[in-house]
């Protein structure tokens, strides 16, 4: 499958370099190095005016380099908030909200049923991607930049591919249910790879002592009700890569949800000052299900149900189970903190060999 994407986006590219000779400024597609090309980041023309969504469609469409339709300002991924912290913005809506509503099992608004839905805003929405870069910091740009241009190449990563989990921002889009009771809200969620699981504690407990903090897939969540609206406030974030760009452990997000109707409307602002040079916000939308059939309940998965068990246990020649160790082929750490970085290094060095024609194309 590698394969077949990799010589598609080739021949694209070779098909599209041949038609359009008098494009000149180099961009995503032509460059021959994108870490010299900073200059031109934050440049619609730079991705040829692709979304991020854009890009990432190239890896199963022959567009590779085509003019994308994304529209400048579709989003505006800046808080609209004048917060510089997550804790400021949480403080502030619960003073606001006269410390908050006491709901009873009586008041509690029901959100039951299945919801489908998220935020396009992380992916930057119809914007071009520059929109995104230019929410960045200069070392996330260059992190970004890499990641979009191996999704166009068809050499995206994604954390399940490795049995990872997908991370706090993957727990957002892969909301399911909200399970609302007067001291505790439950968020969860179910794909291919695995489960998303949030505690939310609205019992005025607060966060743990300073001392018991540690990074968490999903962060730690305490939040309040503001009359219907519940408002969260999370920290303890693990660094990962979601969306449309990576997070450090530094992350913070104030969230806030409503249901009007059969939508649950929602936005989450995030603090990350070392990968933000600004807020980064947006809108979250969840729709109501209406197709109950019993065949569509949520499972638990595990990511070894559908993509077999870790790439670095085998069974060898003599039949035993065994493991690739550092330095032998198909070896990843498992501790790596960043392995995407260390997966798009190594796609880079060898897709720019086979392009050069220096080793032949995966699968061969």
């Amino acid at each position: 499958m590698r394969f077949t994407a990799g010589t598609a986006s080739v021949t694209a590219l070779c098909i599209w370099g041949a038609m359009t000779p008098a494009f000149a400024q180099t961009n995503i597609f032509t460059t021959e190095n994108f870490h010299q090309d900073s200059a031109l980041w934050t440049d619609p023309a730079y991705y040829r005016n692709n979304s991020v969504s854009e890009l990432r469609e190239m890896q199963v469409e022959v567009r590779y380099g085509e003019e994308g339709e994304a529209v400048e300002g579709a989003l505006d991924l800046t808080s609209p908030y004048p917060f510089s912290t997550a804790q400021e913005h949480y403080e502030a809506w619960l003073a606001e909200a006269n410390g908050g509503t006491r709901h009873t099992r009586y008041t509690i608004p029901d959100w039951s049923g299945r919801w489908e839905g998220g935020g396009d805003g992380l992916n930057g929405g119809d914007n071009p991607a520059s929109a995104v870069a230019a929410m960045l910091t200069p070392q996330h740009q260059e992190y970004f930049v890499q990641a979009a241009k191996a999704a166009a190449e068809g050499r995206d990563w994604w954390a399940g591919a490795f049995c990872l989990p997908g991370g706090f921002l993957a727990a957002i889009a892969g909301t399911d249910e909200f399970i609302t009771t007067p001291n505790q809200t439950w968020i969860l969620g179910a794909g291919n790879g695995g489960n998303y699981t949030r505690w939310v504690y609205t019992d005025g407990s607060g966060h743990v002592a300073e001392d018991y903090e540690f990074p968490k897939w999903h962060g730690e969540s305490i939040g309040f009700w503001d009359g219907d609206a519940l408002v969260i406030h999370t920290n303890q974030i693990r660094g990962w890569k979601g969306n449309a760009f990576e997070f450090t452990d530094a992350l913070e997000t104030v969230e806030r949800y409503q249901r009007v109707g059969d939508v649950i409307e929602g936005e989450i602002t995030l603090y990350d000052p070392e990968v933000f040079v600004r807020p980064y916000y947006s809108k979250l939308t969840y729709q109501l299900l209406t197709d109950t059939a019993p065949e569509f309940r949520p499972l638990f998965n595990s990511c070894t149900d559908t993509n077999g068990p870790s790439s670095k246990v085998y069974v060898d020649d003599q039949g035993f189970l065994n493991e690739r160790l550092p330095g032998e082929q198909n070896y990843w750490d498992a501790t790596d903190p960043a392995p995407w970085r260390t997966f798009f290094d190594l796609s880079d060095e060898r897709y720019g060999r086979y392009r050069a024609g220096e080793e032949t194309a995966p699968g061969q």
